[in-house]
């Protein structure tokens, strides 16, 4: 029987795909998954494929744990599987303990490396997983899988505007916090449009305000936003995009994740830290101490080299996870 192992991880999207290396590994080593993570993110790791399954992680009640005696419906849950790798709880020692009384395979570790040490959240989680087997020299090379039934919702909407695959360059100008977002994308989708480009930007629930600015000046029109659409069939959307330019974001990470050339922009945080994984990624950053920045002309040249570099990615080509250039295209020179 193949032996089952439950993966908790609650952390928004961004930072559970940066887990993929992690859990390829864990495929690797032989074990049938099951990614416990927030609601939101349920269906689009279940077709992912880079686990076996997904569900709910408020549903297990593991906060029936934290607390002695544990509560027996949620112990047994997690007893029902043959191992565990948890990155919750590993500050709470009633929470740890409880999970070692199964007497299973278990690791509970924090979800982010310590502070200071410069280490990448994928390297950090895949070196976290040590106590279940032998860990590979490099991090596993890593793809999220988009469904056809998505794909053809995403195809048939581009081509309601006249875009065919691979055609437009997509834009995520929001970001879970307002310190995260660049402030040149008006200046970048004029530039853009100026060229010609097909132009495609993402507005989450949380982006209003940001979408809003660049509407009425003029930097987007309506008819290109992709509103509040189910994560599923956005990362079909990205996975037809010619390229991906976006904040230290869920869906720059999830566009990095499906292959799309992507550059990604980052303020306070880190990217040696937290940018997104892929061959096909190039991360920005600003002046130290994540001050705003606006070069778009840095931002340009950046896709540019990446767009035009040999090695395209063919459609189906999986996605390296750490970084590097290697996807082809020339671009316009009117961008500059």
């Amino acid at each position: 029987m193949i032996p089952r192992c439950l993966v908790v991880h609650p952390g928004a999207l961004g930072d559970v795909l940066l887990a993929g290396p992690a859990l390829g590994h864990l495929r690797a080593l032989g074990f049938r998954t099951t990614l416990a993570v927030t609601s939101r993110l349920v269906p689009l790791f279940s077709g992912s494929g880079l686990v076996d399954d997904a569900c709910d992680l408020e549903a297990l009640a593991l906060h029936r744990l934290f607390v002695e005696p544990p509560d027996p419906a949620a112990h047994d849950v997690v007893a029902s599987f043959d191992a565990l790798a948890c990155w919750l709880g590993a500050g709470d020692s009633a929470f740890r303990a409880n999970l070692a009384r199964l007497g299973r395979p278990t690791v509970v570790a924090r979800a982010a490396p310590p502070p200071g040490t410069g280490c990448h959240v994928s390297r950090h989680l895949l070196e976290t997983l040590a106590p279940l087997g032998p860990l590979p020299a490099g991090l596993p090379s890593v793809r999220l899988r988009v469904t056809e039934a998505d794909r053809a919702v995403a195809e048939a909407w581009l081509a309601a505007r006249g875009i065919g695959p691979a055609e437009a360059v997509v834009l995520q100008p929001g970001a879970g916090s307002a310190a995260k977002v660049w402030p040149g994308f008006a200046a970048l989708a004029c530039r853009f449009r100026a060229a010609g480009l097909p132009l495609v930007a993402l507005g989450g629930p949380a982006d209003g305000p940001v979408v809003q600015a660049l509407l009425e000046g003029g930097a987007l029109e309506e008819d290109s936003l992709v509103r509040d659409w189910p994560l599923p069939e956005i990362a079909a959307l990205l996975s037809l995009g010619r390229a991906v330019v976006g904040n230290d974001s869920g869906p720059t990470h999830l566009a990095a994740a499906v292959g799309c050339p992507t550059v990604a922009l980052f303020g306070p945080t880190d990217p040696a830290v937290w940018a997104p994984l892929g061959s096909h990624v190039r991360a920005i950053a600003g002046p130290s101490g994540g001050a705003p920045w606006a070069d778009v002309d840095r931002v340009v040249a950046a896709l540019q080299t990446l767009l035009a570099a040999p090695g395209a990615a063919a459609p189906d080509e999986p996605v390296r996870a750490g970084g590097g250039t290697s996807v082809g295209a020339s671009v316009g020179r009117g961008w500059r």
